[in-house]
């Protein structure tokens, strides 16, 4: 058992309803009982046997469908009413696994070390989800280490594409242990891009699909967005935005450069949206493990007044091994060199060091002293040495040593750091300063169908939404709990707050929300792009040519499937199919979508059923905002798209797919 990670009650070990004294009394029952062994009816007794029988026990089991209903019913059983499962608990609820599985106990010896390590929401429990991740990478460790890697295996999952197809490569960026960065040029788009190159070597290639997985699905406005990633035999390519201000090492020297004055609120904002971004990543039980200068980048190099900071290089900087045993010396947590433990609380240490570095103008923290690997003497400064926080303005000088502090279990989550008062106050200040001219574009996407707004997300995807600072500064405004998406009940009341009648908000945030009440970061961006971007034949042209695989000239099916499959497609559309939609926009009938067809679609001037309202009837509109049904008229009619408008949302036309949901007539009479 890890020194320091001791349980603060006894183990308990139940099953089937039943409390046992030991893990002995546990087997016996098991033995004993009908229930077999998962992927495995052998005797508890041929547990300890030779590796090769006990990796195919775990294979197995990870393979194992009923494995997860196992890790729940245990789960239930061991956490109780709360279902909240705590470092005593998950011990007994261990060994009871390996009890079930007929794997040796031995294996899940580290698991109250790993307890702290799974507790993304820091809050000391374990909820469901936390406790399957946690055994699935005990059985996973095990299995490497059972199970050497073999080379050259094929991940299957992605796109096999020829990178000089669709890439230009330009000027290389950097070389890395795992593969060489470029800077690129997406021959379709236009778009500038970053390409990173990862050799398949003999890397675990189910991890690596597992890390790529999650990369694609994080969307958030200061984590580095992952736009593709595809692979040929040798490599697997990631594509991302590029961001063109440097990293931290750089940023107050070129903002002085370019005339800003360096003060406690301009560096606490920067400092606020890292710890933003950690709050996110960790909110997805995913950590970072290498927080440092020059993992933060910034957005763009003109607006220096307000940078935009973007996390790049988390999950892949450890390599792709699971053991996430990775990160700068200087900037490691105590409880890392003590114990080779890594939790989300050890990037709220390297935070700490990397905020220190810049108020002290000394990159790589105060731990850092000359030292060679093993690096003992950096081991024990970040073991025993105090951080001095004494050149931080009060407020930001306690959290940051809350953060710095040598036991992991005393600092706060990132969540607690971002809700801490210094922090706190400086995001409302944020919010007071919006965009007069962005607030007055969110009305805009609420006329577009929502085959247009589809549409306009594929064109988002070709654009570098981290350099778009207006956007990003207003969703993390509305977003005021940081979850990366935009909610009807905390829009609404930022913009209240800065003054805005209430009745103008209902307004803009219905007409940008829409009626389910939230929207994600990505789709956001890309509803207000393309509301103040007029759809243009070349736009047009553009965005059909790169949904047209094949080149042929039309969509297919098949074609408009790869769309729906995309970030965020499939909350836009709200259950719709590919199907529905081809049916919607195919005018002739021949079963695909040809380019006149895609721009009527696009502008609103295809073949449409007769509007079912006319000017001046009585109506009633469903506001998500009020949730309720609001008594209105039509005031004008578009008979080409079907669209209508009423007096309760003056200015705005309500497309097909908004009047379905949330028009009728007066009485109770749907659509």
């Amino acid at each position: 058992m890890a020194r320091g990670f001791a349980p603060s009650q006894p183990v308990q070990y139940k099953y089937n309803g039943q409390t046992y004294n030991s893990l002995e009394e546990v087997q016996a029952a098991i033995a004993g009982g009908s229930q077999p062994l998962i992927g495995q009816r052998r005797a508890l007794s041929a547990t300890l046997e030779d590796s090769s029988a006990t990796l195919e026990r775990i294979l197995s089991v990870l393979a194992e469908e009923d494995a997860n209903n196992t890790v729940q019913r245990l789960f239930e059983t061991y956490a109780g009413a709360d279902g909240l499962l705590q470092q005593h608990e998950i011990i007994g609820m261990a060994r009871t696994l390996s009890a079930t599985w007929g794997i040796d106990s031995s294996y899940f010896d580290n698991v109250q070390q790993m307890f702290y390590r799974f507790d993304f929401s820091g809050d000391g429990h374990l909820d469901l989800a936390e406790t399957r991740k946690l055994v699935k990478f005990l059985l996973k460790e095990q299995r490497d280490q059972l199970r050497p890697p073999k080379p050259g295996m094929k991940l299957g999952s992605l796109r096999v594409v020829n990178l000089e197809s669709e890439f230009e490569l330009g000027k290389k960026l950097g070389q890395g242990g795992q593969g060489a960065v470029y800077l690129a040029t997406e021959k379709s788009s236009g778009t500038k891009r970053v390409v990173k190159f990862y050799g398949k070597g003999e890397s675990d290639m189910d991890d690596i699909r597992d890390e790529f997985e999650l990369l694609k699905k994080l969307n958030h406005p200061n984590i580095a967005r992952v736009c593709d990633v595809f692979e040929d035999r040798a490599n697997i390519y990631v594509i991302s935005e590029p961001y063109t201000g440097g990293d931290l090492i750089t940023l107050t020297k070129k903002a002085q450069e370019n005339g800003v004055q360096l003060t406690h609120a301009w560096l606490g904002k920067v400092f606020l949206q890292i710890l933003q971004g950690i709050a996110y990543l960790h909110s997805k039980e995913t950590m970072h493990c290498d927080l440092k200068e020059a993992n933060v980048m910034i957005a763009d190099d003109t607006h220096w007044d307000a940078p935009h900071t973007m996390l790049i290089d988390f999950g892949m900087a450890k390599g792709f091994s699971g053991s996430r045993f990775g990160g700068t010396p200087g900037y490691m947590p105590p409880e890392f060199w003590a114990s080779q433990l890594w939790t989300p609380k050890g990037d709220m240490f390297a935070l700490a060091v990397t905020f220190w570095g810049i108020y002290n103008f000394r990159q790589g923290g105060p731990f850092q002293v000359n030292d060679q690997p093993p690096y003992n003497r950096i081991a024990h400064a970040t073991q025993t040495m105090p951080m001095d926080c004494s050149r931080f303005p009060p407020g930001l000088q306690q959290i940051v040593q809350k953060m710095a502090s040598k036991d992991f279990r005393e600092r706060p989550s990132a969540k607690q750091a971002v809700a801490d008062p210094f922090f706190a106050s400086l995001a409302s200040m944020a919010a007071n300063v919006l965009d007069q001219d962005m607030v007055d574009q969110m009305a805009k996407p609420g006329s577009r169908s929502s085959v247009q707004n589809m549409i306009a997300l594929e064109l988002g995807s070709q654009q570098n939404l981290g350099q778009m600072k207006k956007l990003n500064d207003l969703f993390r405004a509305l977003d005021k709990d940081g979850d990366g998406v935009v909610e009807t009940g905390e829009a609404r009341q930022v913009l209240i707050s800065v003054g805005l009648p209430a009745a103008s908000t209902d307004k803009l945030v219905d007409a940008l929300v829409g009626s389910d009440g939230k929207i994600k970061y990505s789709e956001f961006m890309a509803r207000m792009i393309a509301g103040q971007t007029a759809l243009t034949t070349d736009k047009l042209r553009q965005v059909f040519a790169s949904l047209d695989e094949d080149g042929n000239g039309t969509l297919s099916l098949a074609e408009l499937d790869t769309l729906f499959k995309k970030k965020g497609m499939e909350s836009l559309m709200e259950g719709r199919t590919a199907a529905e939609l081809l049916k919607e926009m195919d005018v002739d009938g021949d079963g695909v979508i040809g380019y006149s067809e895609f721009e009527n679609a696009m502008t609103g001037q295809g073949a449409r059923p007769k509007a079912a309202f006319s000017q001046g009837d009585d109506v009633e509109y469903y506001s998500p905002s009020n949730g309720a049904w609001i008594g209105c008229k039509i005031t004008g009619v578009d008979a080409r798209s079907g669209s209508v408008q009423i007096d309760v949302k003056p200015g705005a036309w309500l497309g097909r797919d908004v009047i379905e949901r949330q028009l009728r007539k007066k009485g109770g009479a749907g659509y």
